[in-house]
């Protein structure tokens, strides 16, 4: 049985949409070359899983929040089922229950579970500095953080991409 459920509580989901919110707008102000980048889809791969476990330990931090930022959580999410697009994971809740939030049921609309309903999505730890996003429409995700983590990345992780010089992230 899944322990993870959906955020329930507005002033828990805020101040974690804020900050994936923010972190967002400034990836257009980070060099791409201090940016990894990655196949949207690997959130759904265990060796990407695997990764945010790893950056976790890295850097002495336990619990990281997922969260979809489009469709909008407020006006589509919250308005249809009283709850918020996102999932805290802690660390005592094991690989399957990471995926199986991910294909959760938010309450009679299966197809509305996070993953077949995600078109952008932030990953973020608690606490933490380092910040994963992704769009779909890109095909594309980054993660951000500091030079420290992007290099313990760089080496744990053999999937990142290279975005080629035509790739920009906009606002």
């Amino acid at each position: 049985m899944n322990k993870i459920d959906f955020i329930h509580e507005r002033c828990k989901f805020m101040p974690l949409w804020e900050r994936a919110n923010t972190s967002t707008k400034a990836l257009v102000t980070i060099s791409s070359t201090d940016l990894l980048y990655f196949d949207s889809v690997d959130i759904s791969t265990q060796k990407f899983f695997d990764l945010i476990r790893a950056m976790l330990v890295f850097k002495g931090a336990r619990d990281f929040a997922s969260l979809v930022l489009k469709p909008d959580p407020f006006s589509y999410f919250n308005f249809h089922f009283g709850k918020y697009s996102g999932f805290v994971h802690r660390a005592e809740h094991s690989d399957d229950d990471f995926f199986e939030s991910w294909q959760k049921d938010p309450g009679g609309s299966p197809a509305d579970c996070l993953w077949a309903n995600s078109e952008r999505y932030a990953v973020l730890p608690i606490p933490g500095d380092w910040f994963v996003y992704a769009d779909r429409k890109w095909e594309m995700g980054v993660l951000s953080g500091p030079p420290d983590i992007i290099s313990f990345a760089r080496n744990f992780y053999p999937f990142f991409l290279d975005p080629g010089e035509d790739f920009k992230i906009v606002g």
